[in-house]
């Protein structure tokens, strides 16, 4: 059913389109309401959706040219046709600038109003055929670019856990290259120790594992973000604590320098992730007997933790790219130590996840330091 607004100050004018269109009436094809001027028209356009306006220019309180330009401002798809006896040039040229859709000149006949008024609604009804193709196919879109975010976001849960993995499998590594070492110098003391560390690297790959699988299980959404307030000191020295073999295993000093009343407000597992990371990284780069220095310190409303190495560096090309995951990404480490080149990626990410920056300085045969700026409390 077409909903039509009669806007004319005549009083005869609604008895007599009532007489002339009763049997569309009648079948439902058309609802007709009356108004007598412009205002009034507003009014009850505002309680009630109709798709066609018919409306004469002179009428007090509001004529018909300005009810028009009041028009265009509520509905695309309303459409109005102007009845009027002025029906000299500057009035239908100033009707169509203000977005009339078609001018009839009174006195009315019927048979052409109804001619324009089929017209109007078949231009009205193709308006919203085109629209909702377009919601359609916006829709589709959409669903296609969620599914395709969705991929990749579980190809990332995948990568993650096969990066994380590789930290942990590399300690073992470590650990038995140690234990070969002191079984062939015949220290036994020392092996006894090592059990102690072996402890350590299976309980820190079970509290990994739980991690991930949490991880995992999430749903796909978007990566688990669940801040809470943490101190610093005691995240890193348990990230520190678990590759204290790695750093072992290639002689290299672990030196770490904290504020330890410093606390930041972030998500617990990916800014463990962040530094773990970064840790890794330093390791690997680091040739044997060099050092890498962790330091925190509050910076007005934020922590900075850097992580510094004695390694290889980079130059400034390998910096600028450094956070863009490629094929040529993984780089492997002074003791031949493999990657997938999705660490620095994940440290980037969840930075940002965590509202933090990170800034990288690095000088070719003299080493890098990264600084991670976390929030000391909520944004």
């Amino acid at each position: 059913m077409t909903k039509i607004l009669v806007v004319d100050d005549e009083p005869d004018l609604e008895a007599l389109v009532r007489q002339k269109f009763r049997k569309n009436i009648r079948l439902g094809e058309y609802q007709f309401y009356f108004a007598e001027n412009g205002q009034k028209a507003l009014d009850l356009i505002a309680e009630t959706e109709v798709d066609l306006v018919l409306t004469d220019i002179n009428m007090p309180e509001m004529d018909g040219l300005t009810l028009l330009s009041k028009l265009n401002e509520q509905n695309y798809f309303l459409k109005t046709v102007i009845v009027s006896a002025y029906g000299d040039m500057e009035n239908i040229r100033t009707a169509m600038n203000l977005g009339a859709f078609d001018f009839i000149t009174k006195p009315i006949d019927f048979k052409d109003l109804e001619i324009t008024m089929v017209k109007t609604i078949k231009h009205i009804l193709q308006l919203r055929k085109n629209a909702e193709t377009l919601r359609e196919n916006d829709t589709l879109k959409i669903y296609l670019r969620e599914i395709k975010a969705q991929k990749r976001l579980k190809d990332r849960f995948f990568a993650i856990i096969s990066h994380d993995l590789r930290g942990p499998v590399s300690a073992f590594s470590g650990i038995s290259q140690v234990i070969s070492l002191y079984l062939k110098q015949a220290k036994y003391e020392d092996l006894e120790k090592m059990m102690v560390e072996v402890d350590k690297a299976t309980d820190h790959l079970s509290k990994l594992l739980d991690n991930l699988l949490n991880w995992a299980t999430t749903e796909l959404s978007q990566i688990p973000y669940n801040p809470e307030k943490i101190k610093v000191t005691s995240m890193l020295t348990e990230v520190i604590d678990s590759f204290e073999l790695a750093a072992k295993s290639k002689n290299i000093s672990i030196e770490s320098h904290m504020d330890t009343t410093a606390e930041v407000f972030v998500d617990l597992n990916s800014t463990v992730t962040i530094f773990r990371n970064l840790i890794h990284n330093a390791l690997k780069f680091t040739p044997e007997g060099g050092k890498v220095a962790i330091k925190s310190s509050k910076n007005g409303h934020f922590v900075d933790v850097s992580v510094n190495d004695s390694g290889i560096g980079m130059n400034d090309e390998r910096i600028d790219n450094l956070f863009t995951l490629t094929e040529k990404s993984s780089t492997y480490g002074t003791k031949g130590e493999k990657g997938i080149g999705l660490g620095l990626q994940l440290v980037n990410e969840f930075t940002k996840l965590n509202k933090g920056q990170i800034k990288v300085t690095s000088t070719e045969g003299q080493g890098t330091t990264f600084n991670v700026s976390l929030p000391i409390k909520s944004s």
